[in-house]
């Protein structure tokens, strides 16, 4: 069963588990999704676009499961652990394409949308974020166990920088919570 399809509970004990999957990829995936839902709520101008999104990277975390359970699998058999790595690689780069999209979203529902929903657009840019950046820090670790080149650390960098623009085109108002 696809983890988006599980009961919120039963996902959250699957990733308390202590087995490789699903991880901190998967997760990165589900919080993009989320962040997804909540630029949905607020009424985008494109509501088809957010919603693709939000589908996609809610099918990026089982992706991300098999692909990291293929690397296992390799390792175990003797399999091309180089191939399986690559794979391991490609679909975090892919959640922070994403999420970094879905920040995108969010910075323009937070500039045009109604005032009532900004704390959730808010969040939304946040969440969007934090999961482009954790799933571009996932890239830099895999590509150094092999499953690529430099120059996928470099396009996985572009993406922290395109949602942290989001967030910045936000204005100065961006939801940066102050430091106590």
């Amino acid at each position: 069963m696809a983890y988006v399809d599980q009961p919120l509970g039963d996902f959250l004990a699957l990733v308390a588990e202590p087995t490789p999957a699903p991880g901190g990829g998967a997760v990165a995936a589900v919080t993009a999704s989320l962040a997804a839902g909540l630029v949905a709520m607020a009424g985008p101008e494109n509501p088809d676009l957010v919603d693709s999104l939000g589908r996609r990277a809610a099918a990026l975390a089982d992706e991300d499961a098999t692909a990291y359970s293929e690397v296992i699998q390799a390792r175990r058999t003797g399999a091309s652990v180089t191939d399986a790595m690559a794979r391991a690689t490609e679909v975090p780069l892919e959640i922070a394409a994403t999420a970094a999209e879905i920040a995108r979203c969010a910075a323009e529902v937070f500039l045009t949308g109604r005032p009532s929903v900004r704390g959730d657009v808010a969040t939304a840019l946040l969440l969007a974020e934090g999961a482009t950046r954790s799933a571009a820090y996932l890239v830099e670790v895999n590509v150094e166990a092999g499953g690529g080149t430099r120059d996928l650390v470099d396009r996985a960098r572009a993406h922290i920088a395109a949602a942290r623009v989001a967030r910045e085109l936000a204005g100065g108002r961006a939801p940066v919570p102050a430091e106590h």
